[in-house]
């Protein structure tokens, strides 16, 4: 696969990719989720989480310096035959647009209830959309671009959320042990998926400059950041909200800054929120293009462009169907069986036999 000069990018590009493509939805939502598994130690389980995304990076990596020059897209009929191969490239491309389409429709679910309570959900998911539209237009080192840029907004909503340590309490957590280590890795579990986006490995590897020493270092850089940050989010969560009163909030993150004014800013809770919408519309700008390289490969010729709007189509439909939550606790536990399949199972088994094929031909 010849990569244009143009869409080449830095392996610094690449940290900021994993990194963009990695937060999502799910850090508001998180801190929640981990008090009610692992209690004070729910922090601990996303350090192992994100211990266990990297062995995963290690898996991606290994798989794609077999074929540098390949996407997944380009690789899988070469190990698995043209059949089997692109039958599989179309599974993956369901993955993606699947994660996209959860991305988006929890999306729209925390900006309706927080900030738009009055906006029909098809015009907020369709602003959205060709907002991400008009970006995975553009070749990937645009892209990155941005991604770069946004990133530093990670930085000012940590900031924002040191305002809660004026109101804290550390005897929260204790014992941090309380639920026992086997609650403590099952919600390192849980929190495994609010994390993922670094698949985006497969897709881009090919388009990155540089040794694969230096790819793999890149990514786990991106892995190292995400993880601190949900950690940081987490551990600020568990000590501000008491044990009592975490049950029965959602999103502790913009429940803690609402608390919070100045004579100058009223609401330091939406301007956390702003730059998360813009943090996680860059997730899903990276679902939508993973799933538009396949599509542009399968059925355009290599040009993901044309893939582009009935890609969008799809998470729109697929956003739209998800306001009941049945449908979304269907989406999420297809999206975990997804992910422990494509994402963790079949690149393992395929870098064997990627393995296996070369002795063979040596």
């Amino acid at each position: 696969m010849m990569i244009p000069e143009k869409s080449r990018i830095t392996q610094g590009q690449f940290m900021f990719f994993v990194i963009q493509s990695q937060v999502g939805v799910g850090i508001l939502s998180l801190p929640h989720k981990m008090q009610a598994i692992a209690k004070g130690g729910g922090w601990i389980s996303t350090l192992i989480a994100g211990l266990a995304v990297q062995v995963i990076i290690l898996i991606l990596w290994a798989l794609c310096r077999r074929y540098p020059s390949d996407t997944i897209y380009g690789f899988l009929p070469k190990i698995a035959g043209n059949i089997l191969g692109n039958l599989l490239g179309l599974v993956y491309i369901g993955y993606f647009l699947l994660s996209g389409g959860m991305v988006l429709a929890l999306f729209a679910d925390v900006v309706g209830k927080w900030v738009l309570q009055s906006t029909p959900r098809w015009a907020l998911l369709i602003l959205t959309l060709l907002t991400c539209m008009y970006l995975v237009k553009e070749n990937l080192r645009v892209i990155a671009r941005l991604f770069v840029i946004s990133s530093l907004t990670i930085i000012v909503m940590v900031l924002l959320s040191m305002f809660g340590y004026s109101n804290v309490n550390f005897s929260y957590i204790f014992p941090i042990t309380e639920a026992g280590w086997g609650k403590i890795i099952a919600a390192a579990n849980e929190a495994l998926f609010p994390m993922v986006g670094y698949e985006v490995i497969l897709v881009i590897y090919p388009f990155v400059e540089g040794k694969s020493g230096g790819k793999l270092k890149a990514a786990s850089l991106g892995n190292m950041v995400i993880t601190l940050f949900y950690t940081f989010e987490v551990f600020t969560s568990l000590i501000i909200f008491s044990p009592a009163v975490m049950p029965s909030v959602q999103e502790p993150l913009l429940y803690m800054l609402r608390g919070f004014s100045f004579q100058i800013i009223q609401r330091i809770d939406l301007i956390f929120l702003s730059l998360w919408i813009f943090v996680v519309s860059t997730a899903i700008v990276s679902w939508l293009f993973m799933a538009t390289i396949g599509l542009g490969n399968l059925f355009h010729r290599g040009e993901h462009k044309k893939a582009v709007p009935y890609a969008a189509i799809i998470l729109f439909i697929l956003a739209m169907i998800a306001q009941n939550p049945s449908i979304t606790d269907f989406y999420d536990r297809m999206n975990k069986i997804s992910h422990y399949t494509l994402v963790v199972g079949l690149p393992l088994i395929l870098l064997i036999f990627s393995y296996l094929n070369r002795r063979r031909m040596v």
